[in-house]
């Protein structure tokens, strides 16, 4: 099993009672993984939820992607152009995403934190328009973690809504997975890990309330990062 697809195992088998009622062991894929219950054994899909992004065409992107590029991008900084900073100095930078070219932004932003931390004035805050995407860069006094250059990444394609943000992330994820389930045999279910920070239990069951789909599994269970499961309704 892969890490995600362990973690996802042993939540569930303390969700139902623990070792001494449930073990885990490895599926073929599909499923990823098989839960023995008493005498039953049960085939389980797992798969993460991610946020999407709304396309200016109508489709809908994955904003863990888009993201990724400027967090990374951010750590390169850190790494590349930290340690040239005085010792009383960091720099705050804040990117847009998604951009146009990830190859230009990626230089002119580069070039242009390299010229700030040259000749870096505490206090001092710039803006600017790379590649059509805003950027800005602040000179902060430096962070208690040591971190000399930190940021953080706004995505200009995501929704504020974010029970409409898991409806959707919930069907594309059911739908996927039970063309892919569809012919195991039964039991099956599916087990969905929150990579979706901003919505928790509840939003889900929200979520669930506006949502009716056909599916191949019998239940579907929300794993949160900290190890809860919670069972989600779903009308089909």
């Amino acid at each position: 099993m892969r890490r995600d697809e362990a973690f996802v195992a042993r939540a569930l088998v303390q969700f139902l009672g623990g070792p001494s009622s449930a073990s885990a062991s490895d599926g073929e894929d599909p499923p990823d993984l098989y839960l023995t219950l008493a005498a039953s054994r049960i085939g389980v899909e797992v798969t993460r939820l991610s946020q999407f992004t709304f396309e200016p065409d109508g489709t809908l992107g994955n904003r863990a992607t888009q993201d990724f590029f400027g967090l990374r991008l951010l750590d390169d900084l850190n790494t590349k152009i930290g340690p040239s900073l005085p010792d009383d100095i960091s720099l705050l930078v804040g990117l847009w995403v998604p951009v146009s070219n990830a190859a230009r932004f990626r230089k002119s932003l580069t070039d242009w934190v390299a010229e700030v931390a040259a000749a870096p004035e505490k206090g001092a805050q710039y803006e600017r328009e790379i590649e059509g995407s805003k950027t800005n860069i602040s000179v902060i006094p430096e962070r208690p973690t040591g971190k000399k250059i930190a940021g953080f990444v706004v995505n200009t394609h995501s929704s504020a809504d974010i029970v409409l943000n898991a409806r959707l992330i919930l069907a594309d994820r059911i739908r996927t997975k039970s063309k892919i389930c569809a012919t195991l045999p039964k039991p099956i279910w599916l087990a969905v890990l929150n990579d979706y920070w901003l919505a928790d239990a509840d939003s889900y069951a929200a979520a669930c309330r506006q949502l009716k789909i056909d599916r191949c599994f019998e239940r579907v269970f929300l794993v949160s990062d900290n190890g809860a499961v919670n069972e989600l309704t779903i009308e089909a």
